[in-house]
């Protein structure tokens, strides 16, 4: 069961999202440009805050210890900014085919975001907090959805190779140890990260 749990987590990366994301923003339709804005401020706020919030424990020890939240969930946070935008846009024309896609989506983020707590990388506080806030953060991009366009085949299978190239030429970068350093940078100079 672990491995159906890394499989999902390995695709609420954000080495994997954001190029994959970048990609399908570049090629909407010119006329999209309201949902075009709208998704890359949410992606951008979601991205933000979450960085905020692990950067506020890791560089001073700021979280809320009563529920266990250290941060929000990264995989959490960006996977429900990003897939419920990308199945929305896939489901084609049709307001009941857009909400199907949505709801898809936000199932597939859940999931993402679940398999964050039985491989103990997150607390359910951070999950749910990720989750949240990546739906809120994108809730606008959501309303701003066409009502009957979707990206072509070419341009998703564009996004979805873009997409891989990072992962798959660097397998050993881990955004994490990026944000951890970035921490150890800024944080208090008392205190390392193996203390807090």
């Amino acid at each position: 069961m672990s491995d159906v749990w890394r499989t999902l987590s390995a695709l609420g990366d954000s080495r994997w999202l954001l190029p994959m994301a970048l990609v399908l923003l570049i090629t909407l339709p010119r006329p999209d440009a309201r949902l075009k804005w709208r998704w890359l401020l949410a992606i951008a706020v979601t991205a933000g805050i979450t960085l905020a919030s692990k950067l506020a424990f890791m560089g001073w020890g700021i979280g809320i210890k009563s529920v266990h939240f250290t941060g929000f969930s990264g995989h959490a946070a960006m996977s429900s900014a990003v897939y419920p935008v990308v199945a929305g846009l896939l489901a084609g024309p049709g307001r009941r085919a857009r909400a199907t896609g949505l709801m898809f989506g936000a199932i597939l983020a859940t999931a993402i975001a679940w398999s964050r707590v039985p491989l103990y990388a997150h607390t359910l506080s951070e999950v749910i907090a990720g989750l949240m806030l990546g739906l809120g953060c994108s809730a606008p991009a959501l309303c701003a959805l066409p009502p009957s366009k979707c990206p072509g085949g070419r341009n998703l299978l564009l996004s979805v190779l873009i997409g891989l190239m990072l992962p798959l030429s660097l397998p050993d970068l881990s955004t994490h140890q990026l944000v951890k350093a970035l921490a150890n940078t800024l944080g208090s100079p008392t205190m390392t990260i193996e203390e807090r």
